[in-house]
C-alpha cells in the first residue's frame, strides 16, 4: 500500500475516533436528546384545560374567542419538567397562562398563553317595546343567552326578579333588563286616603289622613292628619294603611 493511501486511512480512522468521542461526551452530559416540536394546538389545549374547565358555567356555554401563544412553534428536550401556572384565577374575559419547561431544574423555555374567553348567560330581555311607568308581566319578557364581558353588573337573570315592577322609563325591545332600570311601584298614591294607626306600647289610635307623597312599602311618607291638619311621617304599611309609633 502506497503511503499517500495509508495516510488517508490514518485520517479516516482518526475522524471516526473523534465522532465517536463527540457522541459519548454528548450523550454523558445529556444534551444530546431527541427534540419534541409543540405547536399552537397543544397550547390551546393547556388553555382549555387550565381556564375553560375551572369556570363554573357549562362548556358548551364557554368559547375561547382570541388566543395566542409565545414561542411557537417551541422545540424542548426530552426529559423536562412541564409545569403550568395562571396569573391570576380563571374569568371571563383575558387570561394568562404561563408554560414552564425546566431541565434539571433550571429553566429552558417558557411559553406564554394569552386567550380572551367568552361565557353566554341566561338574561332578562323584553319581547316588545314598554313605555315608561308600565308593570311588568311575564308576558312582556323572554330570557336569552348573552356575553357575559358586555353585561352590566346589574342585569337581571330571573324573570320573577321583574314581574310585578314598574318600568322607570321607556325601554325598546330586545335589550337586557337592569335591576336600576326598574323599581316596586308605590302602592300608596299622591293624594290617597289612607288609615293612620299611631301605635305605642299600651294604646293604639286610628284616624283618617291624606297621602301628601307617593309611598312603597316600608318606606317612609308625608301624611296629613284629617282630623288635626298637622302633617306627620309615617311608614307604609298596606295600601290603605300607613303606621306612626310613638
Amino acid at each position: 500500500m502506497r503511503n499517500k493511501d495509508l495516510e488517508i486511512l490514518k485520517v479516516l480512522a482518526f475522524l471516526g475516533f473523534l465522532g465517536l468521542w463527540t457522541f459519548l461526551v454528548l450523550a454523558w452530559t445529556g444534551s444530546f436528546v431527541r427534540a419534541e416540536t409543540l405547536s399552537k394546538e397543544y397550547f390551546r389545549e393547556i388553555f382549555r384545560r387550565s381556564v375553560v374547565k375551572a369556570l363554573p358555567w357549562p362548556e358548551e356555554d364557554i368559547e375561547v374567542v382570541r388566543l395566542s401563544a409565545e414561542p411557537v412553534p417551541l422545540e424542548v428536550p426530552e426529559g423536562v419538567v412541564e409545569k403550568i401556572r395562571l396569573t391570576d384565577l380563571p374569568r371571563p374575559g383575558s387570561n394568562t397562562v404561563l408554560v414552564d419547561y425546566l431541565k434539571d431544574g433550571r429553566l429552558v423555555a417558557r411559553v406564554r398563553i394569552l386567550g380572551y374567553v367568552e361565557v353566554r348567560v341566561p338574561v332578562v330581555v323584553l319581547r316588545h317595546p314598554v313605555p315608561r311607568g308600565a308593570i311588568l308581566s311575564t308576558a312582556d319578557l323572554a330570557v336569552e343567552k348573552r356575553p357575559l364581558t358586555r353585561l352590566p353588573q346589574d342585569v337581571l337573570s330571573s324573570p320573577e326578579e321583574a314581574v310585578g315592577k314598574r318600568v322607570r322609563y321607556g325601554l325598546p325591545a330586545g335589550r337586557p333588563l337592569r335591576a336600576s332600570q326598574i323599581e316596586v311601584p308605590p302602592v300608596i298614591r299622591r293624594n290617597q286616603i289612607v288609615k293612620i294607626v299611631a301605635r305605642s306600647r299600651f294604646l293604639t289610635v286610628i284616624a283618617k289622613g291624606q297621602a301628601r307623597q307617593d309611598g312603597r312599602p316600608g318606606e317612609i311618607i308625608r301624611v296629613r292628619n284629617l282630623s288635626s291638619k298637622r302633617e306627620i311621617y309615617a311608614r307604609v304599611v298596606s295600601p290603605e294603611i300607613v303606621e306612626v309609633t310613638f
